[in-house]
């Protein structure tokens, strides 16, 4: 998986077809990039236009990111964050999920939105409003919150990393019981009778609990879907718990082959202890292959992705220390990181340990180079072999699909990706060639 196949690939029988997605967020990351497309990234129409590309390459959904604040993570200061554009500096993914949803017709949208920082009545109004507008297209992922900076802004004290796990689970219990507070059939809208909905179908909650309390009912009829598509991105221990309960979906960031299926396999066993069904939970990982027509442009992609300049170096160093809310600048770029006790770590606690399995102690200058390049599963080559590999992978590890993260300035990237790449997969049957859903659960529940 490591160089690029030679040869005519091995022929691999997978009846399974794979999900895909697009992970991007409502900033100006990539803003600078040579090869960045035009336009103005505070608008909707470069990412309405990335959409657009998706779903014509089948897509399942277009997924934002989002943050409450700028970083300060590295070198306690929110300088590089605000010189560079990086992490924190984000409008409202909610807002751009409406507006993407608009200029599409069967993609997934959705919205990051923190269980921590957020009223969980609101949060439910807004998104059944939002699967009302998208006729069933809404997928909410949630997310705790793991900067400081975002609960500086709201003027409370973070909670520590499990804590806001067990928020959350109340969190989600409450938002079901609001979305459920109408019964599916209790909407009437008969003209003749002047009966809008039945008040016999339509309950407060009266919930309680250690974190919140909510009267209801919703006051937003039924959802399309019931209740939003629910995606997260759980990499500890008490977060994969939380996923293996709540989620339709979760994505996974490993760069290893034996660690997607080590995830894979751990993830379905905690989905059965929560009485659900393996199939209940659908794994994405997250992957940028290099693409080229040639393998000469392959290796010129791959030359420039193994040099990136020390602002890349440093600008993704400040982007892993957000993840963390640890400050990654004390460290010797040319020599391995210490070890880093957990608790220490306020935000994502295998940011840097997914890089260390196995054995492996890259320094930290290549840590930032691998971050940087963004591809997971060391996916190399042209088309027909970056198929290949994907193929490998899903049937090596069993899982479900993958999430493209590129950002909306990268929109000749994935017009190549979708025409090129997307058309071998369909030949071998191993992603869609049509929707048939009517929802984005309906579309994600497929196969």
């Amino acid at each position: 998986m490591d160089q690029i196949m030679s040869g005519k690939e091995r022929a691999i029988n997978m009846n399974k077809k794979m999900h895909l997605g697009w992970f991007t967020e409502y900033s100006p990351v990539g803003w600078d990039y040579s090869s960045a497309a035009t336009g103005d990234w505070r608008k909707p129409d470069m990412f309405q236009e990335m959409a657009q590309i998706c779903e014509k390459g089948m897509f399942d959904f277009a997924l934002y990111a989002d943050q409450l604040g700028i970083n300060s993570s590295f070198n306690g200061s929110i300088d590089n964050y605000v010189k560079y554009g990086l992490n924190g500096t984000m409008h409202d993914s909610t807002m751009l999920a409406a507006m993407v949803a608009a200029a599409t017709k069967h993609l997934g949208v959705g919205t990051t939105v923190s269980t921590t920082l957020t009223p969980p009545y609101l949060l439910a109004r807004q998104l059944a409003s939002l699967d009302h507008l998208t006729s069933g297209r809404v997928i909410w992922n949630v997310v705790t919150s793991g900067n400081s900076s975002s609960f500086l802004n709201f003027g409370i004290d973070m909670p520590d990393h499990d804590e806001r796990y067990e928020q959350a689970d109340e969190f989600l219990e409450l938002c079901f019981k609001l979305w459920s507070s109408w019964e599916a059939d209790s909407l009437i809208m008969d003209k003749e009778t002047g009966v809008f909905a039945d008040p016999n179908k339509v309950k407060p909650i009266n919930f309680e609990g250690k974190y919140y309390k909510s009267q209801g009912p919703l006051n937003v009829v039924p959802l399309p879907q019931g209740r939003p598509t629910l995606i997260q991105a759980g990499q500890s221990p008490r977060g994969r718990d939380f996923a293996a309960k709540w989620a339709d979906a979760v994505i996974v960031d490993a760069h290893y082959l034996e660690d997607m299926k080590a995830y894979y396999d751990d993830i379905k066993k905690r989905v059965v202890k929560f009485g659900r069904k393996p199939e209940d939970l659908k794994v994405f990982f997250i992957i940028k292959p290099v693409i080229g027509q040639t393998e000469e442009l392959v290796n010129a992609s791959l030359e420039a992705l193994n040099n990136p300049p020390n602002s890349t170096i440093h600008a993704t160093l400040s982007y892993l220390s957000a993840n963390m809310d640890y400050d990654l600048s004390k460290f010797d770029l040319d020599e391995p990181v210490p070890h880093i006790d957990e608790k220490e770590i306020k935000g994502g606690q295998t940011t840097l340990s997914r890089f260390y399995t196995s054995g492996r102690r890259p320094t930290l200058r290549e840590i930032a180079i691998k971050e940087a390049a963004g591809n997971k599963g060391s996916i190399i080559g042209t088309p027909e072999q970056v198929a290949s590999q994907m193929q490998h992978i899903m049937e090596s590890v069993g899982g479900d699909g993958f999430v493209i993260r590129v950002n909306a300035h990268e929109r000749q990237y994935m017009q190549e990706f979708v025409e090129t790449v997307i058309p071998v997969l369909q030949e071998r049957d191993l992603v869609r060639k049509e929707y048939t859903g009517k929802t984005l659960r309906e579309n994600l529940m497929e196969f």
